[in-house]
């Protein structure tokens, strides 16, 4: 029995009866093998425990041994490093990645114990951040038993926060460009510009259109944070598609007469209604309509297409107008985000609208869609679910 012991096999194969030595070694061998046995496979349920959290986790994991060989790696951290545990076990950092920099943080943390932590790429090419985190393993005595290194991809954190610095610099010169003309204008007519009256009457049109462009922007702001952060109620029903379409060329008709521009619509019979919020789906139509009428070419014409899709509805917009470079098509839909600000500005625009749009879309649960060729126009596709 103490040789199948040995070999690992805890089940008792000798029973003694007896009160003697014999019975009573026999009984306390029983024992052993009971609690080595349990004992194990608490072990192995730990270790399989360990696996699956390791093996769930988003960040990659690597643990080193005392002088710096890789002892485990988790299956993101192979993912990030482009490598498998047969290639890269029992190795030297260096011989897994060749990062000369990662590699001697993990010689300094092992030397000194110190917690190290770094954002860096892992690769010259490579176009994700990574912040790194090498904490030190310390047994008993405070004697170091190896390193753990985290790595952890913040490539959208660092987008989100350059998007954030963005936005708070292209709120500041959107409301600091119509201030500085009013402030300019009211101290020129207080400096005696006053006693002119079509003087100033000219003035007093500029300040009120640039109040009115301030008003515009605070608006969509606020109208965008709330959508944003899901204060905007969708109460959604079936909405008659002609009925909501007129309204919105009815109210666009005018600003397409001054540019002497036809709005043609069409309507497929299978698409007579649409599922959602009237209000909001008919600041999306306005929205893009109003876009087509501003960048086409005078004497042309914009096409309003509602159709039947495999997921809902589709609403295209389409102009005959300048079109879209295709390197500014992927930030299109980003706040304050303008193709041309100074067009865009001359002819009113906040640089909201389509960031308004997306996000009333999305509410939706739908998508939209644009395809553009530079003189030649663009279309813009709302895709809406039925239910």
């Amino acid at each position: 029995m103490a040789h199948s012991f040995a070999k690992g096999n805890f089940i008792p194969t000798i029973f003694i009866t007896t009160d003697d030595e014999l019975g009573q070694l026999c009984d306390t061998m029983h024992m052993m093998g009971s609690t080595l046995n349990s004992n194990i496979k608490e072990t192995l349920k730990e270790k399989d425990r360990m696996e699956t959290i390791l093996a769930s986790m988003v960040e990659g994991v690597l643990a080193f041994d005392q002088v710096g060989r890789l002892m485990l790696i988790n299956k993101a951290a192979e993912e990030m490093l482009g490598v498998t545990w047969e290639e890269a076990k029992e190795r030297y950092f260096l011989e897994i990645l060749r990062n000369h920099q990662l590699a001697d943080l993990l010689k300094k943390g092992l030397a000194d114990g110190t917690r190290q932590v770094i954002e860096i790429k892992l690769t010259p090419g490579d176009t994700e951040y990574y912040r790194v985190y090498i904490t030190p393993i310390q047994g008993k005595g405070e004697r170091l038993q190896g390193a753990v290194m985290v790595l952890r991809n913040v490539t959208k954190l660092r987008q989100l926060e350059q998007m954030r610095s963005e936005f708070v610099a292209n709120v500041s010169h959107e409301l600091r460009t119509p201030l500085t003309s009013i402030k300019g204008y009211v101290e020129t007519l207080l400096d005696g510009a006053m006693e002119d009256k079509e003087l100033s009457q000219k003035f007093l049109k500029i300040m009120e259109a640039e109040t009115d462009r301030l008003n515009r922007l605070i608006t969509d702001l606020l109208f965008l944070s709330r959508l944003e952060t899901g204060r905007v109620e969708v109460a959604k029903k079936s909405i008659e598609t002609r009925q909501m379409l007129d309204k919105v060329v009815n109210v666009l008709t005018p600003v397409a007469q001054r540019k002497d521009i036809v709005i043609k619509t069409y309507i497929y019979p299978q698409a007579h209604t649409i599922y959602g919020n009237q209000d909001m789906l008919e600041q999306v139509l306005i929205n893009l309509l109003d876009n087509a009428i501003k960048y086409s070419h005078d004497k042309g014409s914009v096409l309003v297409e509602v159709s039947p899709h495999e997921q809902g509805t589709a609403i295209k917009i389409t102009d005959q107008g300048i079109g879209i470079p295709a390197d500014s098509l992927p930030r299109l839909f980003e706040r304050f985000y303008r193709v041309d600000k100074a067009r865009s500005r001359q002819v009113g625009g906040t640089g909201l609208g389509l960031s308004i749009v997306k996000h009333i879309v999305e509410r939706h649960r739908g998508q939209v869609q644009v395809e553009s060729e530079e003189g030649k126009g663009t279309t813009f596709t709302v895709i809406l679910p039925n239910s």
